[in-house]
Parts: structure tokens; C-alpha cells; sequence
């Protein structure tokens, strides 16, 4: 269901997206506090993406079911990356559970609980929803 997302996601932005952590990675990165160590979760690189860009690739994973976020230095111990969650993948791990809430709230996902930063997106829409308003 994860790889169908980010193709479906690749298409739409004619772009290969690279991933630095995907799924099923329990312990594989401590800053990521748990969210990959069940199904769902990805953190896509950006070293060769502006920020404008970025925001672009945020706006059409959210758009085909990801709570997705542009992460930066400046939020925690990590690089710029995307941080993203499959919304209603039945495998997520507790911790990518409270970042989908988070999205569903209107947060950034963070331990801060601050505003979602991310570029709005309505309605917010499962991978299957998407299909279905789609087809």
C-alpha cells in the first residue's frame, strides 16, 4: 500500500523520490522516536530538492493519503527531509498513529505540538479515499 502511494506520488510529480528510511525499522533511527518501526512510514531525501520543491513533493503525498511534513534542522536533531505516514495503514506503530491524529488536528506531528507548517490540503483523504474521488 506504501510503494502504490509513493508511486502513485512519483507519477504525479514526474519524480523519483528517494527514500533515507522506510518502514518496518524498529530502533533503525532514535530521533525518529518509533514512528518506522511499523508499516506506513517514510522519510524521503531532499538533498536535491529546494524548499519550494520540497513543499511541492509535501502537498501531493498528503494529497494521496500521507500525513507528510518538510522537516528541518532547526525542528530537532536531524537533516532537511520529508517525514511521512500512510494514513490508516493498518500496520503503524503507535507513535506514526499520534502523527496521523496530529495531521488530523491540524499539528506538525513534533513533541512541541505546534501548528501544522505544511501546505493545507482538504479534504484530507485516505489512500483508498483518494482512489475513489479519483477514478
Amino acid at each position: 500500500r506504501t510503494e502504490e502511494m509513493l508511486a502513485h506520488a512519483q507519477q504525479q510529480l514526474d519524480r523519483e523520490l528517494v527514500l533515507d528510511q522506510g518502514s518496518y525499522n524498529p530502533g533503525g533511527d532514535p530521533t525518529s522516536a518509533g514512528t518506522h518501526d511499523g508499516g506506513g512510514a517514510v522519510d524521503i531525501n531532499t538533498d536535491d530538492m529546494d524548499e519550494q520543491t520540497a513543499r511541492s513533493v509535501v502537498k501531493e503525498l498528503r494529497k494521496v493519503g500521507f500525513a507528510a511534513w518538510y522537516r528541518t534542522p532547526d525542528q530537532g536533531d536531524w537533516p532537511h527531509h520529508i517525514h511521512a505516514i500512510a494514513l490508516s495503514d493498518p500496520d503503524l506503530s503507535s507513535p506514526a498513529q499520534e502523527h496521523a491524529g496530529d495531521y488530523y488536528l491540524g499539528k506538525n506531528g513534533l513533541a512541541d505540538e505546534q501548528p501544522d507548517d505544511g501546505p493545507e490540503v482538504k479534504p484530507i483523504r485516505t489512500w483508498e479515499q483518494y482512489q475513489r474521488a479519483t477514478r
